[in-house]
């Protein structure tokens, strides 16, 4: 069954806001971008201290010195960090070899990857284990979801544990889940909700609805 990632985008206490309504029903945290931006691992450490059942994953969008920014987020409480599929093999490896280091997990985001199929056997061939189809923030008016790419990465590697992201909400669960994506990260559809709770219940219950069908 799918699990469902609540990306924090906004400022620390804002996020901490929408968590206290939303975290019965979030499998993984997610300290987006922009909130790194805002407060760096400070944000890492205020939720992890806040919330120290649920997984957490830091959206560094590593693309350079991959084992030592992984170790700063693996350090600050993080579970999970993000590398981009573009960034050097050997960026990619080091990465890896922080999440060993400190028992965590690598998510590859292939945004703006032109050849998924190509590149995800050689991210495989890396040790890579967990991929995220992400549409970029700036290209999702355009382009919409990338579920078309989550059903074309899951026919060529059945096994590989895919996520997909972008502006993802409870109306397009339909589409997405036939797919059988590990993870489904869900961002303005829950944060900027009149009720962040019960948004984030009615995907969390959509999800688990599919997976018990």
């Amino acid at each position: 069954m799918a699990k469902l990632q609540l990306a924090l985008d906004g400022d620390l206490q804002g996020s901490l806001e929408v968590l206290e309504k939303a975290h019965p029903h979030v499998d993984i945290i997610e300290i987006g971008t922009p909130l790194v931006f805002r407060e760096g691992m400070r944000a890492v450490r205020a939720i992890r201290a806040a919330y120290p059942g649920l997984r957490l994953l830091a959206d560094l969008k590593i693309m350079d010195a991959g084992e030592a920014e992984a170790d700063i987020a693996f350090g600050a409480g993080a579970d999970m960090i993000t590398v981009l599929g573009l960034s050097g093999d050997e960026t990619i490896q080091g990465a890896l070899a922080s999440a060993e280091k400190h028992a965590g997990q690598v998510m590859i985001d292939m945004m703006a990857v032109t050849d998924l199929v190509a590149r995800a056997a050689e991210l495989m061939g890396l040790g890579c284990d967990l991929l995220c189809l992400h549409t970029a923030h700036d290209q999702q008016s355009r382009r919409g979801s990338p579920w078309r790419q989550l059903a074309q990465l899951r026919e060529a590697y059945p096994p590989l544990s895919l996520a997909i992201a972008g502006g993802l909400s409870l109306e397009v669960l339909t589409q997405i889940l036939p797919h059988h994506p590990q993870i489904v990260v869900v961002g303005s559809a829950i944060t900027a909700a009149a009720d962040p709770g019960l948004a984030a219940r009615l995907i969390h219950e959509g999800i688990r609805q599919y997976g018990d069908a």
